[in-house]
């Protein structure tokens, strides 16, 4: 009888730190939602209250804005109390088990045809969705943020964490995209009567319900907390903890870059729908000659996403190659070039289809490295950070980033209703929009978009770490942790004060000196650096 062969371990990993293969594609679930929720909700939740709910575009966006604050708002809270809770299973698992059941619950109740049972009054509308929305976004924060502090839990092996985090990146990015095109076709087939709006309802919520749900649950049941925690330690939340990133030049300029590159992610999300449907007014298109059908959201978001799927490798080239912040910002004057040519484009053009599809696709090239970048970049960051502080606050950036993320998807939706008011644009599914509704939506689509693009493109430029000072960051960096910035000859100290200087700004020589410096000596001597 032949014996099994024994799996050999990897170099460096003890047995109980390894995730198995089907560990790691349960982790990878949890991402579902993180990926595809906002997506879901950028693409369908304006549309659905502003055209379906007949709600007008002010009251929705305040809605929408709301609860985008709330949830910025409550995510760090919700970070604290996962950092300080005790199960017996984990302290992450439980609450990712019981966000997948509430995101559910949630779901089913933010797309209630409320109109059909009975809530005719438009304030009761309003107050409902209000509510629904900030549940749903309450049920989004139980279950991501202790699914994100995961990451960081499910072993103690560096290469360990990074395969499972490859895994959850994967698992995103399909999710993100087939949350980007799913649910404009179903918008879409109810305008064009194939489905009521109760199949509407039962399509969204079924669909995504369970597929946000029932990862989630497998997520919290099959996947393990490896890395210890000392339950004597208490988390507390401290508002310094997310002024003190703002001291880091670098880091400014990378939220720059972040915020303005996804806030205009935002806006083409809740634009596409009324693009195709206000400015095309739906009409028929031939492809080719060979099918007739109606104009679509799905002729610029699918174009859009082969395109910057296509683009993928080349800005991972480009970042090996040229670094990352020239990945980030090269394919960006392609980025408002298809923007700008999308909202001018009229449908009496020859040709016109192929046009938007064209832009399109050049937008796409932008696409690409704004959306893949930011958080690529994100550790280089943290890096700087290190170099100033002599600490690596991580989780006070990552924080920071996700919060204002949130507050500036809030802000972008925000305009959109206050253009939408002013401009006369009239609620519902089947209004004919006044000229001026018409005219708000194509300066929406590109003068928003070219302006937010520059704004990210001049913070490019303005981001200076390179792969060259990286590395000599690093190397500095390392010293720090070993307690041997000391032995740093004198001009080695000035150049690692000259990057202080350039990269993370105002150099304190006292604070250097007593926090950074002698505080690593102090750990080497106590043998914690060896």
């Amino acid at each position: 009888m032949k014996r099994k062969k024994e799996k050999t371990l990897p170099e460096g990993v003890n047995a109980e730190d390894v995730v198995g293969g089907k560990e790691k594609i349960f982790y990878g679930m949890g991402a579902i939602l993180d990926g595809g929720g906002v997506a879901l909700i950028s693409c369908l939740l304006f549309a659905y209250i502003n055209r379906i709910l007949g709600i007008g575009g002010l009251a929705t966006a305040l809605i929408i804005f709301a609860g985008r604050i709330w949830d910025a708002v409550t995510d760090p809270f919700m970070g604290v109390i996962s950092d300080n809770t005790k199960f017996k299973y984990g302290r992450r698992k439980p609450y990712i088990i019981v966000g997948g059941v509430m995101v559910f619950v949630a779901l089913g109740l933010l797309f209630l045809p409320y109109n059909l049972i009975g809530v005719k009054k438009e304030g009761a509308i309003i107050a409902i969705m209000c509510v629904t929305y900030l549940f749903y976004n309450t049920a989004n924060t139980v279950a991501i943020v202790p699914y994100c502090s995961l990451s960081g839990d499910i072993s103690k092996s560096y290469s360990e964490r990074n395969k499972a985090n490859f895994v959850k990146l994967i698992f995103s990015i399909l999710s993100a995209g087939l949350c980007y095109i799913l649910p404009f076709l179903i918008l879409e087939a109810f305008e064009q009567g194939k489905v009521t709006q109760t199949g509407f309802y039962l399509l969204v919520f079924l669909i995504f319900g369970i597929l946000f749900g029932a990862s989630l649950i497998l997520c919290g049941i099959n996947v393990k907390e490896r890395v210890p925690y000392d339950p004597t330690v208490k988390t507390k939340f401290s508002i310094k903890s997310y002024t003190e990133p703002f001291k880091i030049r670098s880091y400014k300029w990378h939220i720059v870059m972040y915020v303005s590159a996804f806030i205009c992610l935002d806006v083409v999300s809740a634009l596409a729908s009324y693009y195709a449907s206000q400015v095309w007014n739906s009409q028929e298109v031939s492809i080719f000659g060979l099918i007739t059908m109606k104009f679509s959201s799905m002729f610029i978001v699918a174009p859009l996403m082969v395109s910057s799927a296509i683009m993928f490798p080349v800005v991972q080239w480009l970042m090996k190659k040229k670094g990352k912040q020239v990945a980030f910002r090269m394919g960006l004057p392609f980025y408002i070039l298809g923007a700008v040519v999308i909202a001018v484009a009229q449908p009496s053009w020859p040709g016109a289809l192929y046009i938007v599809i064209a832009a399109a696709l050049v937008m796409g090239i932008g696409f690409a490295g704004a959306q893949m970048m930011p958080w690529m970049i994100f550790p280089d960051t943290v890096d700087v950070a290190e170099l100033k502080l002599g600490y690596r606050p991580t989780g006070a950036l990552s924080g920071l980033m996700t919060v204002l993320r949130k507050i500036a998807g809030g802000v972008a939706i925000l305009v959109i209703g206050i253009v939408f008011e002013y401009s006369g644009q009239i609620p519902g599914m089947t209004a004919a929009q006044p000229k001026s509704a018409v005219l708000a939506i194509r300066l929406l689509m590109g003068c928003f978009i070219a302006v937010f693009i520059t704004v990210a493109f001049v913070a490019a430029h303005r981001y200076k770490v390179t792969n060259k000072k990286l590395e000599r960051i690093k190397y500095f960096n390392e010293l720090g942790q070993k307690g041997l910035l000391p032995t740093l000859s004198a001009e080695e100290n000035e150049e690692r004060i000259a990057l202080i200087k350039e990269l993370a700004g105002h150099y304190d020589a006292e604070y250097d000196d007593k926090y950074v410096v002698h505080r690593f000596e102090n750990v080497k001597s106590e043998g914690k650096g060896e």
